[in-house]
């Protein structure tokens, strides 16, 4: 009795997922651990230009190398073992936006499953009529917003708790620091904090402090009046602070700034005023004030070299924007923005393939994300393929296979060593690794043992 209720369970089961797949708004594609596709909704013919028996049956690098899928999101799935969200550009000249997830069992990849929807059509909405048109600048922007604050994909958790401070204090007028290295995208997180503050439709105006010559720092901070000194301009000249209005100011590399402005600028953050140079009269300071650095400032105030009374002004909402190297689950996102960019600024249709995908996400990427960007940038405008692979070591063609088995296998054995310096030991090597602890040790002996 019990054997023939599990075998209806069952079948009820399959009925119902053939049900769901048929009527989902959503077209569904679900394949298994390998990349052999089982199941897809009859919608894929719209989007893809296939019907589902031409898919079923097929393997996902296939239908990417055929140029069906671009790229394959389940591919992806398969080799990260992560969620996936991109926008397709199919064969049919739809733009589709896919989500992937992968589906586990006792620990182990069993499936891929992706759901895809058309958003083709909010562009040709645009076109119809400009009451629409004018609807959709609406939604443009709020996309545009939502998409910022996605560039930094919520996949990390430092990078959540950072958004969930930028989310609280955008708002609120009081002076946020943003430390971090070079390249990680202190600029980009003060343009965030601008763009969802209520001044978002204000100026934004970002100043390098290490860029400017001293002798001109104070008047183009503070701007100056007529005859101030020698050479200035008829009329005068408004400065950044002033430019600002009631938007805001972003002062990068604050740390390079001299200490004779160190004490103007305490003064104007204190008494909410500006003054030109030369001049008389005071503007109200009205913006909103980020300062960023890649330096320790702390360690500068202890040495001296930065006003201790400043930095406790400044340092009110701090925020560390930890190195790319730190957040790699970024780094697909990130090099799928730049390649759109690029792409489109250039009139090109380039992509990078899965191989060259695993491969760039597992680079250190010491310049951080100005690295990857630079990168991604000069690969598109000189590489003379559309899908760009990864480079090979030999020229020789029967050679290639090799040549690439060797190439990710050094690459697999830097990663291997760097991460064993933190989990020294296979324990903790699998659990940060997300492998079993025998896969482990097996990599530890390969590359740590035997080296």
């Amino acid at each position: 009795m019990e054997v023939q209720f599990n075998l209806l369970k069952q079948k009820t089961e399959q009925e119902l997922l053939k049900k769901i797949i048929e009527h989902s708004f959503d077209e569904i594609f679900i394949t298994d651990e390998h990349g052999m596709v089982f199941e897809v909704s009859p919608s894929c013919y719209d989007l893809y230009g296939v019907t589902p028996d031409e898919i079923i049956g097929n393997n996902v690098y296939s239908l990417e190398d055929r140029g069906i899928l671009n790229p394959s999101v389940s591919a992806l799935i398969i080799k990260n073992q992560k969620p996936v969200t991109i926008i397709q550009e199919t064969q049919m000249g739809k733009k589709v936006l896919v989500s992937g997830y992968p589906i586990f069992s006792e620990g182990k990849l069993k499936h891929a499953l992706s759901f895809s929807r058309d958003i083709t059509e909010l562009e040709t909405l645009k076109e119809r009529n400009e009451q629409v048109a004018e609807t959709l600048e609406i939604y443009k922007k709020e996309v545009e917003r939502i998409k910022n604050l996605e560039s930094f994909l919520f996949q990390n958790a430092k990078m959540n708790e950072i958004m969930n401070v930028v989310s609280k204090v955008a708002n609120l007028d009081v002076i946020v620091l943003i430390e971090g290295e070079s390249g990680v995208g202190k600029s980009r997180i003060a343009q965030l904090l601008h763009s969802q503050s209520f001044r978002a439709e204000e100026p934004f105006i970002e100043v390098n402090c290490g860029a400017i010559p001293e002798a001109l720092f104070e008047s183009e901070l503070f701007g100056y009046d007529e005859g101030a000194f020698t050479g200035a301009k008829r009329g005068g000249k408004p400065g950044y602070f002033e430019l600002a209005k009631s938007g805001t100011i972003f002062l990068d590399e604050i740390a390079e700034l001299p200490a004779n402005l160190q004490v103007k600028l305490l003064s104007v953050l204190q008494n909410r005023k500006v003054t030109r140079i030369g001049g008389h009269r005071s503007f109200n300071l009205d913006c909103r004030i980020i300062c960023a650095t890649n330096q320790n400032l702390k360690e500068m105030v202890v040495q001296k070299r930065f006003r201790e009374d400043l930095y406790y002004r400044i340092d009110v909402v701090k925020l560390f924007i930890p190195p790319l190297r730190e957040r790699k689950e970024e780094i697909l996102t990130l090099i799928y923005e730049f390649t759109k960019e690029f792409n489109q600024k250039y009139s090109l249709n380039k992509r990078f393939s899965t191989q060259m995908l695993e491969f760039l996400s597992q680079k250190e990427w010491l310049g951080n994300v100005r690295e990857l960007r630079n990168f991604v940038e000069k690969t598109i405008i000189t590489s003379n393929v559309d899908i760009i692979n990864i480079p090979h070591q030999e020229s020789n063609q029967k050679h290639n296979e090799s040549s690439l088995s060797s190439y990710l296998e050094a690459v697999e054995k830097e990663y291997i060593q760097r991460m064993y310096k933190d989990y020294p030991n296979s324990i903790l090597l699998a659990k940060a690794l997300n492998i079993s602890q025998s896969t482990a040790n097996r990599k530890i002996q390969k590359y740590i043992q035997n080296r």
